[in-house]
C-alpha cells in the first residue's frame, strides 16, 4: 500500500487560487482576493489548456492575464506569468522544487504589472536596503473604518501626461517620502447591473452612485442588505437585520477622502451566510425601479402598473408592490421629462451642426410664443443638399406626400416627401416633425420642399398622397400646377364599402377606359356618380399626364419609408432625427457602392418588367416603324419612332408594353434600347452621385443664441390611444383568420314583404302604414298591438258603430287572479327558450 501511494503523494501539489481581487502598486500587492486552496488534483497530468478550463470552473471567470508566485516570495520579486505552456511547466518545476505549495492570482483589469515593478525598482534606487515594517503592505493588510486616510507629505504630479511641462523634470522622488498610495479601483457604472460587487477601496464620485451599486448587487445576488448609518458624509452597509440568519459578516463602510473629494470603501468584510430574500427593504427604492424601466417607459409610457410588476418580478426575480410601481413610474416620467427639455433645447445645435457640416442643406424650426413669453416647439424641417441634388439630376418628377404618427412620450407627426430612383426603389428628399397634420403644416412643408427642389409652382411634377383633405388644399394653393394622384387603395377600399361585389372591384380597376365607365353606368348609376364624384383625373390611368415614366395609383413609396422609420419615431425628437439620418446615409453610400460594378445599361429591377410574352400577338407593318399589333378581337397601334401605343403604357411608364414588345421583336431588335432614359445605370449613379457628410458627437456641438424651444403641449384625443396603424377593409380582410364557412357579413338586406333593400319585414315601411290604417277593434275581441288609440271603449262594435261616452277604464284584476307565468321548454344548452313572454 505504501508503494502505491507515494508517486501519487509525489505528484500532487498545494496551489492557492486567488481571484476577484484588484492589484496595486508600491509595493506590488493583491487587495481583498477570494482564495481557495486545491490540493487534491493531479496537476501534473494537465496541459496548459486543460489547466485554464480548471481554473475558469473554480473561480468562474475567464481571463488572459494569470500569474503565479512561491509563497515565500513577494510579489514583486517573485511573480511570474501564465500565458503558455513554457510557463505552466515552469510553474510546476517551482512547485516541486520549493515544498509543492504555489500562489496564482488572477488579474481582472489588465494592470501593467511589471511596469509597475520596473518603476518600483528605480525607486528603490534612491532609498537604503532596510525599510521599517510599516511602510510595507502585506496582503493582509487592513484599513480600519473609523480612521481618516494617511496624509501624505506631496501632493500627486497633476501635469503627468503634458510633455511639454515635464520635458525638464526628471523623474524622481522626495527623500522624505517612504511609500506612494495604492491605486484603487473607480466604479464604473456601464458594466452590466447584475456584475457590480464592492471592493475594497472602489472610489465614487457621491454616495448615492455607491448606493446604486449596492441595490444593483443585493438584487441581483439576493442579499438583504440595509442602511445602519446613512448620510451625506459616510455610509454604513450590513445584511440581513430582521431575516433568519442575523450573524452574516457582511460589512462595509465608506465615506469620503481627505486629500480629494471621492467617496470611497474604507472597509469591507464581502462574506455572506445568508439565504436569498425575493422582498427587499429601503436598498431597491422606486428610483431605483424607475431608472431600470426609463427606456421601456419611453417606448410605451402607457404601460401599466400591473404590467411592470409582473416584468420586475420575471426580469430581477423580486417582489414590489404596485405603489412602488407607481412611483417608479412616476419618477421615470418626471426624469424624462426633464431630459425632454434639454432635449428640444438642443434642436438649435443640432441644425447649426447640420448646416455646418452640409453647407447649402435646409433646416428650419419653428416655435410658438405663448403670452407667457414661453418657447414652445412647433415644427422642425430637414433637407440636405446632396439629396436634393440627387433627386435633380437623376430621379423621376413624381414625389410621394405622406405623415406617420409619432409613438413616443411627446406625440405628433412625421411628413416626408419621398421619391424613384432609376431602379424604382425609394429616395427619400425630406422630412418634417409638427404637432398635428393639417392644411397649414402641409402648405409650410411644400414651401420648404419646392424651394429646395426648385419646383416653382409644381410644373412638370407630379404628386401621390393618400388624399388628405389639408394636403389636398395646400397643393392646390401652393401648387397649381401639378399633377395630383389620389392614392388608388384607399379609393377602391371605400367603392368596395359601398358597391360590394367583385364585378365592381374588377371594372374599377380597369376604369381606365372610358366605355368602362359607361358600362359600371350601365350597371348601377349610384357607382358611377361615386366614382365621378372622386375626380377620376387623380385616380385613373386615362388622365394620368405622359412623359413622367410612372403609371402608379398607389404611395407605396411613402408606406416603405414609414415602415423603415418606425422603430425611431418611437425615440426622442433629436434621436429619430439623427436615426432618419443615419438610415438615409448609409443608404445612399452602400447603393452606389454595390450598383456601381453593374454590366447593365438598364437596372434590374426595370429589366424584369419587360412582358416576354409576345409570341401570341400578330405584327402587321403599315409605315415606316409603325405596326398594329393584333390577338383575335384586340388590335393596337405602336409606333417604335415615337415610342407610342394605343394602351398608353408605354407614354406612362416609359417601358415597352406587351404590343410594344411584340413589335420590336418582329425586328429582332433588343427592347432596351427602346426604353426610356430614366431607367439606366447613368441615371441611376446621378441620384447617389453626392453623399451627406458625417456630423461630430453632441459633446461637441456649438451652442448658439436662440432661446432653447420647451416641449410642445400634449393634445390628448377623445378616446382611448390606437398604438397600431389603422388598416383599411382590404388588408384586415387579406390578413384576417382563415374562415372555412361563408358569412353574410356585408350582404345586402333585402324587405320579405316590399322586396326593397335597405331594410327588414320588421321596420318594413309598408307594414306600418298598413298597421296605421288597419280599423279599430273593442278591448274584449282581443285587438293586436296594431289598434289606434281611442277614447271610447266599446264592445265589439266596428268602425260603423256611433261614438258612446268615454267610459272609466276597468280597475286591472287583483294578483290572485293573474294566471301563474309558464315555463319555457329547455333547449340543447340547457338554458330555456322564451320568444315570448305567456302571463
Amino acid at each position: 500500500m505504501a508503494s502505491s501511494q507515494c508517486p501519487i503523494d509525489r505528484n500532487f501539489i498545494v496551489v492557492d487560487f486567488h481571484y476577484n481581487g484588484t492589484f496595486a502598486p508600491n509595493p506590488l500587492v493583491y487587495f481583498d482576493p477570494d482564495k481557495q486552496s486545491v490540493g487534491d488534483v493531479d496537476f501534473s497530468a494537465f496541459e496548459y489548456e486543460e489547466f485554464m478550463e480548471f481554473l475558469q470552473k473554480l473561480t468562474r471567470t475567464r481571463s488572459k492575464d494569470i500569474y503565479f508566485c512561491l509563497p515565500q516570495e513577494s510579489l514583486s520579486q517573485g511573480i511570474h506569468t501564465l500565458v503558455n505552456d513554457g510557463d505552466y511547466k515552469e510553474f510546476l518545476d517551482l512547485a516541486y522544487a520549493n515544498e509543492r505549495r504555489m500562489n496564482v492570482y488572477v488579474d481582472h483589469y489588465n494592470e501593467p504589472i511589471f511596469e509597475w515593478i520596473k518603476e518600483e525598482e528605480n525607486e528603490d534606487q534612491d532609498y537604503s536596503c532596510e525599510e521599517d515594517e510599516d511602510s510595507v503592505f502585506s496582503e493582509t493588510y487592513s484599513v480600519d473604518h473609523e480612521e481618516d486616510d494617511v496624509e501624505y507629505p506631496f501632493p500627486a504630479n497633476k501635469t503627468k501626461g503634458d510633455r511639454f511641462l515635464n520635458k525638464l523634470c526628471l523623474d524622481t522622488l522626495d527623500e522624505d517620502v517612504e511609500y506612494l498610495e495604492p491605486r484603487y479601483p473607480v466604479h464604473d457604472d456601464r458594466q452590466p447591473w447584475n456584475q457590480m460587487k464592492p471592493l475594497l477601496g472602489m472610489r465614487f464620485s457621491n454616495p448615492d452612485e455607491l448606493k446604486n451599486m449596492l441595490s444593483n448587487y443585493a438584487v441581483a445576488n439576493g442579499y438583504d442588505l440595509w442602511f445602519e448609518k446613512n448620510d451625506s458624509q459616510r455610509l454604513l452597509v450590513k445584511c440581513c437585520k430582521k431575516n433568519k440568519s442575523p450573524n452574516c459578516p457582511f460589512r462595509l463602510w465608506a465615506s469620503w477622502m481627505s486629500k480629494e473629494r471621492t467617496f470611497q470603501i474604507k472597509s469591507l468584510v464581502s462574506e455572506h451566510n445568508c439565504s436569498r430574500v425575493f422582498k427587499f427593504g429601503s436598498i431597491v427604492t422606486y428610483k431605483w425601479l424607475g431608472k431600470q424601466f426609463m427606456s421601456e417607459i419611453i417606448e410605451k409610457p402607457k404601460m401599466s402598473v400591473r404590467k411592470m410588476k409582473a416584468k420586475v418580478s420575471t426580469t430581477f426575480n423580486i417582489n414590489v408592490s404596485e405603489g412602488q410601481c407607481r412611483n417608479a413610474k412616476k419618477f421615470a416620467l418626471q426624469e424624462i421629462e426633464g431630459s425632454l427639455i434639454e432635449h428640444y433645447g438642443r434642436l438649435w445645435s443640432y441644425g447649426h451642426e447640420i448646416l455646418r457640416t452640409n453647407p447649402g442643406s435646409t433646416v428650419r424650426m419653428d416655435v410658438d410664443i405663448m403670452p407667457d413669453s414661453t418657447t414652445l416647439f412647433s415644427k422642425y424641417y430637414v433637407c440636405f443638399k446632396a439629396i436634393s441634388d440627387g433627386w435633380k439630376e437623376g430621379c423621376r418628377p413624381v414625389i410621394g406626400l405622406d405623415g406617420c404618427f409619432l409613438k413616443g412620450i411627446v406625440r405628433g407627426e412625421v411628413l416626408a416627401a419621398v421619391g424613384r430612383d432609376a431602379n424604382n426603389q425609394i429616395y427619400p428628399i425630406a422630412w418634417a416633425v409638427v404637432g398635428v397634420e393639417n392644411k397649414a403644416t402641409w402648405k409650410w412643408f411644400i414651401d420648404l420642399l419646392m424651394d429646395d427642389i426648385d419646383g416653382g409652382l409644381g410644373a412638370c411634377i407630379t404628386l401621390l398622397s393618400n388624399r388628405h383633405k389639408g394636403l389636398v388644399e395646400a397643393v392646390k394653393e401652393r401648387c397649381p400646377e401639378a399633377e395630383h394622384r389620389q392614392c388608388a387603395r384607399h379609393i377602391v377600399a371605400n367603392f368596395a364599402k359601398r358597391f360590394i361585389g367583385q364585378h365592381f372591384r374588377k371594372l374599377f380597376w380597369r376604369a381606365k377606359f372610358k366605355h368602362v365607365m359607361e358600362k359600371i353606368k350601365s350597371l348601377d348609376t349610384q357607382a358611377y356618380e361615386y366614382l365621378i364624384d372622386r375626380d377620376p383625373t387623380t385616380w385613373s390611368k386615362a388622365f394620368f399626364k405622359e412623359g413622367r415614366d410612372c403609371d402608379a395609383v398607389e404611395n407605396g413609396v411613402s408606406e416603405s419609408f414609414n415602415s423603415a422609420i418606425r422603430h425611431a419615431r418611437r425615440k426622442p425628437i433629436i434621436t429619430m432625427l439623427e436615426e432618419t439620418r443615419i438610415f438615409v446615409m448609409e443608404r445612399i453610400y452602400s447603393q452606389r457602392v454595390e450598383r456601381i460594378e453593374w454590366d447593365l445599361n438598364i437596372c434590374p429591377s426595370i429589366r424584369k418588367l419587360i412582358i416576354a410574352i409576345y409570341r401570341l400577338w400578330g405584327v402587321i407593318p403599315c409605315g415606316y416603324q409603325k405596326y398594329e399589333v393584333r390577338f383575335n378581337d384586340a388590335a393596337y397601334g405602336v409606333d417604335l419612332i415615337a415610342k407610342t401605343c394605343a394602351c398608353r403604357i408605354w407614354q406612362l411608364t416609359g417601358i415597352p408594353c406587351l404590343h410594344g414588345v411584340a413589335a420590336i421583336s418582329s425586328l429582332n431588335q433588343d427592347a432596351e434600347t427602346y426604353m426610356s432614359q430614366s431607367y439606366s445605370k447613368e441615371a441611376y449613379l446621378k441620384c447617389y452621385n453626392y453623399i451627406i457628410n458625417p456630423l461630430n458627437g453632441s459633446d461637441m456641438w456649438e451652442e448658439v443664441p436662440y432661446r432653447k424651444p420647451f416641449p410642445p403641449k400634449r393634445r390628448r384625443l377623445p378616446g382611448r390611444p390606437s398604438v397600431k396603424r389603422k388598416r383599411d377593409a382590404v388588408e384586415r380582410e387579406l390578413s384576417g383568420p382563415v374562415r372555412h364557412y361563408v358569412t353574410r357579413r356585408g350582404s345586402l338586406i333585402k324587405c320579405s314583404i316590399c322586396k326593397e333593400p335597405g331594410h327588414n319585414k320588421i321596420k318594413c315601411p309598408s307594414k306600418q302604414q298598413t298597421n296605421t290604417s288597419a280599423p279599430s277593434s273593442s278591448r274584449g275581441s282581443g285587438a293586436g298591438p296594431s289598434q289606434p288609440p281611442s277614447s271610447s271603449w266599446g264592445s265589439g262594435a266596428g268602425p260603423s258603430q256611433p261614438p258612446v261616452a268615454a267610459q272609466p277604464p276597468p280597475p286591472p284584476p287583483p294578483p290572485a287572479a293573474r294566471p301563474v307565468p309558464r315555463r319555457a321548454p329547455i333547449g340543447r344548452t340547457g338554458r330555456r327558450k322564451y320568444s315570448k313572454r305567456i302571463f
